[in-house]
């Protein structure tokens, strides 16, 4: 029997495919000795037959992962092998389940999408609108006998953007620490403190001339599920509150904190970090990111490289 679940919306598509796991190894596989994973960008022919060929282990079949066969740059030589295979399917319950994920939405000239797309077990897994992310945060947390405001949704949103990974991540953070009823304080708490020391630490290495820790701690952000607009903006932030404690020159963070509205240990955290640059260094690196954030609003997809382009460029 043969899956085909693909698009840009892995956490959906990893969701449905543990569902099918669990229910194999409830079924049919009681001692989880015949489900296998096979890493399709690498895998060779002998590789995947040997797999999907192969009888159960004390089991009447066994489950088969193929993930991102169309990122196999050598499929070309064993391809036709693998189409006649996919032909002589059955397509049913006695046969071994094959799943074929992948992370993207291939090509559809190729032959091997064509044929899978054929499969009764199909699905395209798409990125969630904002309506959709919204109510699926809020069935997140109503599943666990809580609840969310709308204002505190949007506001996890705009902290984390639409990775679902991270998302989730974040969602039983605060299923777990927050109160019966998730505010936007508890958001402000729980998930920005995190953002907050990674962009302290950002600043600090863009002001030591740390370019390579700089860029590290960029993609560090971005791996996490961050949005790369909410990074941009919170760095923005941080470098506008720096030009103010220039302009203001106070020596002692609590006379800072008081005339910027600050925690005490924000202020004092920014009063030290702008000893590290001048303030035409300040005003050129915020030019900068403003150019930057023109770029994020008419190019998509290339963030990561503008981010390394803009602080090479510091």
């Amino acid at each position: 029997m043969i899956f085909f679940y693909y698009g840009e919306n892995s956490f959906l598509a990893h969701q449905k495919i543990e569902a099918i796991v669990k229910k194999f190894q409830t079924e049919i596989d009681p001692n989880r000795q015949n489900v296998q994973q096979l890493d399709g960008e690498d895998i060779s022919a002998d590789d995947f037959f040997q797999a999907v060929r192969a009888a159960g282990f004390l089991a009447t079949k066994k489950l088969v992962i193929i993930k991102n066969i169309f990122n196999n740059k050598n499929i070309s030589a064993w391809q036709n092998s693998l189409l006649d295979f996919l032909k002589k399917q059955k397509d049913d319950q006695d046969e071994n389940y094959i799943i074929f994920w992948q992370t993207n939405k291939p090509d559809n000239r190729l032959k091997l999408y064509k044929i899978l797309k054929k499969f009764k077990f199909t699905e395209e897994f798409n990125p969630l609108t904002p309506q959709q992310l919204s109510a699926w945060i809020k069935k997140q947390v109503t599943a666990k006998k809580k609840s969310i405001d709308d204002q505190a949704v949007n506001l996890l949103l705009s902290y984390v953007g639409d990775n679902l990974w991270q998302l989730n991540q974040e969602v039983n953070k605060l299923i777990h620490f927050a109160k019966q009823t998730i505010s936007e304080n508890e958001i402000k708490a729980i998930v920005q403190a995190k953002i907050d020391d990674n962009i302290f630490n950002l600043i600090d290495a863009l002001g030591n001339k740390n370019k390579a820790l700089s860029l590290k701690l960029i993609e560090a952000q971005l791996n996490s599920g961050t949005s790369p607009q909410y990074v941009l903006n919170m760095i923005i932030r941080q470098f506008r509150l720096l030009i103010k404690v220039k302009h203001l020159e106070q020596k002692y963070p609590s006379a800072l904190a008081q005339a910027l509205k600050l925690p005490n240990w924000i202020a004092e955290k920014t009063l030290n970090q702008s000893k590290l640059y001048t303030p035409q260094q300040l005003k050129k690196i915020y030019r900068q990111l403003f150019f930057l954030d023109e770029k994020f609003k008419t190019t998509s997809g290339q963030e990561k490289i503008l981010f390394a382009q803009m602080i090479n460029g510091l």
